[in-house]
């Protein structure tokens, strides 16, 4: 199973290569992840991805990339959307896939605590601690 997921540290640093992978001052910004320290995602998809933002990057205008990650069924699948911007701004081109990533879910982070005094609503918990 180790060859068929990509680390997140990995992918995040195989999207800044196909960004810079045409001109190297090309800038990216990814967004939806930044509350996320740990994940793995499915290899296949990060490679699309990373075409994807190589054929963003294609047309001469683009100098600035956006990756956004929106959950779609969270704690699985993922869309995105690779948005290329010209030097004004304006967005040229955006291209949507999906993206498997498998993120820990709360307990993950409470492996530590002695205690645990679960307030949330009876909706909210997913599963039980």
């Amino acid at each position: 199973m180790r060859c068929m997921h990509t680390k997140l540290p990995d992918f995040l640093a195989k999207m800044q290569a196909a960004a810079k992978r045409i001109r190297p001052e090309t800038k990216i910004v990814i967004k939806g992840l930044e509350n996320v320290d740990t994940a793995k995602v499915a290899s296949l998809r990060c490679g699309r991805i990373e075409e994807e933002i190589y054929e963003v990057t294609q047309d001469p205008d683009i100098t600035e990339v956006e990756l956004r990650i929106v959950p779609f069924n969270p704690e699985v699948i993922y869309s995105t959307i690779a948005k290329g911007y010209d030097a004004s701004g304006k967005c040229k081109i955006a291209i949507l896939d999906d993206l498997a990533a498998d993120i820990p879910t709360v307990e993950y982070y409470l492996t530590d605590a002695e205690v645990i005094d679960d307030r949330r609503s009876a909706g909210h918990k997913q599963t039980q601690l």
